[in-house]
């Protein structure tokens, strides 16, 4: 099987996330919890704004920035006053260098070239160590479709971006010490530094992979000295980005770093033996990477049959960033199946170490026969996954309907309980949160004679996972049940919208 017609059928996989991606979005674009904040960045971006700043649409009406209906763990107040957003910047500038071709209605189609992308990325390392072609093929499709790499690819996030970097960094150091050709030297630098600046967990995968790649090498003053002018590339682009992220952010590693630090100060307690279980294994809020996808288990057997020193490499720095990721990491968001999106970079070397491993048996066919028990349960978390965004896609559509049959002129949270349900509203009606009675008093001040339709959402009992947050902004921002009492404005209806509630008011004229 040449590399035409297995780039035909990665193709043909590829379709499966853009079905369920166009289904999600139906009429309009499906971003609840995390993919909506990336959104509003790019949508900020295109209308002028800076990427990093809160899309606040409210500002127009006079609201201030301390009732942006967003905060930790998305949106922070830097302390010059400065309203930023979580994600990285540089998501979303090659978003908006793709819509100078495409249209807005199609950038939440972003992750899933990219995920492409990585089929060709990987098939291409495979090939470099000369596998067989049906063994590459296999190799590939199982570690796309049946590990958690799965499921960024039905995400709106930088994931398979991030995996990008993380994968051009591998195949290109490899070329680079094949052919010592400036363009792969310069490949490698970018890739490293650009996979940084998306996720820096992912960088620790790469960091302990080159150093037990650079523990095998024979001659280490000959590798150093090559790869010399590109180390120094590297350090320079990370400088240009690290004084850029403390300009911006006032810390160097930018908001990655901002948030562990209000982690720090809000006294996010952390049980490290119960998350390395949780992560590993699962609990009553994760599934686990181990229990969800036990293909993973095939690392472990790995280790026991016969290898060569790049393979250990990638089976060794695989199985170590996995089994320490919940340690080295402060926070890795994501209940039930999606609590598994840091562990990719780590289970793309151990799967490639697997898979090299199995390549150089004597028989091949045995080894490969001992991922088919595994399959069932890889797919049943596949679409465990698949069902619960169709799910969430359903009720958020449904929110976004009675909004619409609403048509509020203002939007107003009682907390942040529910701005991860507030979606592509928040592109359309003005929203902001406020935390008391006084607060609601501010707003009709603030409006003063505008008689404004406004829609006041609340949801009793507050039922968000918390088990993350810090006890102290979960209280502030959060844990809110004060009781509406309007002075000027009087309501009209009361309206039930999915789990919560909603108080049409309106002033009287």
């Amino acid at each position: 099987m040449n590399f035409s017609k297995r780039l035909g059928i990665y193709f043909l996989i590829v379709l499966v996330p853009c079905f369920y991606r166009w289904k999600w979005n139906e009429n309009s674009v499906f971003i609840a919890s995390d993919p909506e904040i990336k959104y509003y960045q790019v949508i900020n971006s295109i209308n002028g704004g800076k990427a990093e700043d809160c899309y606040f649409p409210a500002k127009e009406l006079g609201f201030d920035f301390s009732m942006v209906p967003f905060g930790y763990p998305w949106a922070f107040e830097l302390k010059n006053g400065r309203c930023v957003f979580q994600y990285p910047v540089l998501f979303t500038w090659l978003q908006k260098i793709i819509l100078t071709a495409v249209s807005i209605k199609w950038i939440t189609f972003f992750p899933v070239l990219f995920f492409f992308l990585n089929f060709i990325l990987l098939d291409r390392i495979f090939s470099f160590f000369h596998l067989d072609r049906k063994i590459i093929f296999l190799s590939v499709v199982l570690t796309q479709c049946f590990t958690p790499i799965f499921l960024s690819s039905l995400d709106y996030s930088e994931l398979t971006l991030t995996n990008f970097f993380f994968l051009a960094s591998i195949l290109s150091y490899h070329l680079f010490s094949q052919h010592k050709q400036f363009r792969f030297g310069l490949l490698l630098a970018v890739s490293i530094i650009f996979n940084f600046q998306l996720r820096p967990e992912s960088t620790i995968a790469l960091i302990l992979y080159f150093s037990i790649v650079f523990f095998f090498e024979k001659e280490k003053v000959y590798r150093l000295k090559i790869l010399l002018p590109y180390v120094l590339l590297s350090i320079l682009l990370l400088m240009v980005f690290s004084l850029w992220n403390q300009s911006v952010y006032g810390h160097y590693l930018g908001m990655r770093g901002l948030n562990t630090m209000t982690d720090m100060e809000s006294g996010l307690s952390r049980n490290l033996l119960g998350e390395w279980i949780a992560d590993l294994w699962g609990n009553e809020f994760k599934i686990g990477i181990f229990y969800g996808y036990p293909i993973l288990f095939l690392g472990i057997v790995g280790l026991g049959l016969k290898k060569d020193k790049q393979t250990i490499a990638f089976l060794t720095a695989g199985l170590l960033f996995v089994l320490l990721l919940p340690i080295l990491s402060p926070y890795r968001a994501g209940v039930d199946i999606f609590g598994m999106r840091y562990f990719e970079s780590g289970i793309y070397l151990l799967m490639i170490g697997v898979f090299l491993t199995f390549g150089i048996q004597n028989s091949k066919l045995k080894y490969f026969l001992l991922v088919l028990p595994f399959l069932y349960f890889c797919y049943k978390s596949d679409l465990r996954a698949i069902k619960q965004w169709s799910s969430s896609a359903k009720l958020y559509h449904q929110v976004m309907n009675s909004f619409n049959q609403l048509k509020p002129d203002l939007i107003v949270h009682r907390g942040l309980s529910l701005s991860y349900l507030i979606g592509i509203s928040y592109v359309t009606y003005p929203q902001i949160a406020i935390y008391s009675n006084d607060d609601w008093l501010k707003v009709e001040t603030i409006l003063k004679n505008q008689y404004k339709r406004i829609l006041y959402l609340e949801w009793e009992g507050n039922r968000l996972v918390n088990n993350e947050f810090p006890e102290k902004i979960w209280k502030q921002k959060f844990e809110i049940n004060f009781k509406l009492e309007p002075k000027v404005y009087v309501i009209q209806s009361e309206q039930n919208i999915a789990h919560f509630k909603g108080y049409l008011l309106e002033r009287p004229k």
